[in-house]
């Protein structure tokens, strides 16, 4: 050490705390360059004509636009309350591409409480030996539109709960030329295919064709029906029309008026024209002008089994909404005096008597009056009548055929003529029933004459014979 002669003595240690890292930099990683991947149709080497890759598919996670289902609130569909939505509108997508035929799956649940309504409320039916669900799980196929939209399938739809079909409405049949056929629109009833329990999944398979013109979506709720007994009773609840505007409606249509047209007489039916039978609830629109009611019960239980909901009478709009019952009918129908009665007539003052038939208020004529009252009051008499003077008329038909004259135009004039004048009949069967019917013979009693035989069909080689009138050779 001395011989180098470094001292390390003369050397000061560096003090332990004097190392300080002041603001450290930060270590940042190298980012590896992104690769954008292709889309899946490419790499599954499907391209359009032009050499690009067609669009991928759209997400097979399910689509829940703002669609909205009419009820009963909108008029059209008022045969069921919904009670709760188990599926939102899910809209149908196309999720094949290369085909028009489309399929998607859908998978709802049922809670335990919705399970509970459904099981408590169904009861067996003693007529057809079914089950019958009042709580209902209802399936809705809509348009994707805003407002309230009513049920419409799209073509070639077919439908599947757990791998059961769904009985789906008929085929509406069309002449239209390259039309497809398509079903009317109506809510479906899925309960008896449904997983009643809550831990049970239920799959829905849809199956329909690519529209380009139109969107449509699916929805699932639970709904409780109705009967056109509880309809009836919520139009009660709604008021019923006061008698007075039917009188009022009534005083209108036949007081006198400056017009051509005018009405006369006002006729109406107690007989529902649905069902042909004496109403028991009169019901009209407010869109009618009539004064002739129906009946509410045949006519919404015929728009609940098909949704027309039109009158019967004047053919105008008349859904639920506008239905309303009418207090003169229901006086007029609680009426003893009316018990027995078909037709009404309406008076200018708004009252009613019984409607009087046209055929029997009619008079014959004045020659035959006695003869006329006889067979009114007495059907036998009437037939026993008819029947002779049909038997009059058929003799006096034989008699005036038999003086019909025959003549030969081949023969000479005076051949055809006596020395009066006076034509010759034929010596033909015809000349001898003439004979018995003439003037001279009618003092004695008629015997019935035997029909004249048909005559045989000329020859051509035969002369040709004209038959001439009595009167006429009674001029000669």
């Amino acid at each position: 050490m001395a011989a180098s002669g470094v001292s390390f003595s003369n050397i000061a240690p560096r003090p332990t705390n004097s190392l300080r890292l002041v603001n450290p930099p930060t270590i940042q990683p190298i980012a590896a360059p992104v690769q954008q991947r292709p889309p899946a149709a490419a790499m599954l080497g499907q391209l359009t004509a032009n050499g690009l890759p067609l669009p991928p598919a759209p997400s097979n996670l399910p689509h829940h636009p703002p669609v909205q289902a009419d009820n009963a609130d909108a008029n059209l569909m008022p045969f069921y309350d919904v009670l709760e939505t188990i599926m939102p509108p899910t809209s149908l997508q196309i999720t094949n591409l290369t085909q028009r035929a489309q399929e998607q799956h859908c998978v709802f649940y049922l809670t335990l409480q919705q399970v509970n309504q459904v099981t408590m409320n169904r009861y067996i039916n003693d007529s057809t030996n079914r089950i019958e669900y009042p709580v209902q799980v209802q399936l809705r196929c809509l348009k994707i539109q805003p407002g309230p939209q009513s049920d419409v399938f799209p073509t070639g739809v077919s439908c599947r709960v757990n791998k059961q079909p769904v009985t789906l409405p008929a085929v509406i049949p069309t002449n239209k030329p390259n039309a497809e056929p398509q079903r009317p629109g109506r809510p479906i009833n899925l309960t008896p295919l449904c997983r009643l329990s809550p831990k049970t999944p239920n799959l829905l398979q849809m199956g329909y064709n690519y529209d380009s013109t139109a969107s449509y979506c699916v929805q699932i709720c639970l709904v409780r029906a109705l009967t056109p007994v509880d309809l009836i009773d919520r139009i009660r609840d709604r008021g019923i029309r006061a008698a007075d505007f039917t009188r009022t409606m009534i005083r209108e249509k036949l007081s006198p008026s400056d017009c051509e047209l005018a009405v006369t007489e006002l006729v109406a039916s107690l007989k529902c024209p649905l069902g042909k039978m004496r109403m028991s609830t009169p019901m009209r629109s407010e869109a009618c002008s009539h004064v002739q009611c129906f009946d509410a019960y045949s006519y919404l239980a015929m728009n609940a089994k098909k949704p027309v909901w039109k009158c019967p009478f004047c053919d105008q709009p008349s859904p639920y909404g506008q239905l309303y019952i009418d207090a003169y009918f229901q006086e007029v129908l609680s009426s003893p005096t009316s018990s027995e009665l078909e037709r009404l007539q309406f008076l200018p003052d708004g009252s009613w008597s019984a409607a009087v038939d046209r055929d029997s208020a009619d008079h014959p004529a004045a020659d035959s009056g006695a003869a006329a009252k006889s067979t009114a009051s007495d059907p036998s008499a009437a037939s026993a009548s008819a029947t002779a003077a049909a038997g009059s008329e058929t003799q006096n038909g034989r008699a005036a055929a038999a003086t019909v004259n025959h003549f030969d135009l081949t023969e000479s004039d005076d051949e055809l003529t006596d020395g009066d004048g006076a034509a010759v009949a034929a010596a033909t069967p015809a000349a001898a029933a003439n004979a018995a019917a003439s003037p001279s013979n009618a003092q004695q009693p008629q015997q019935p004459q035997p029909p004249p035989p048909a005559p045989a069909a000329p020859r051509p080689s035969e002369p040709i014979v004209i038959s001439l009138d009595s009167s006429d050779d009674d001029n000669n």
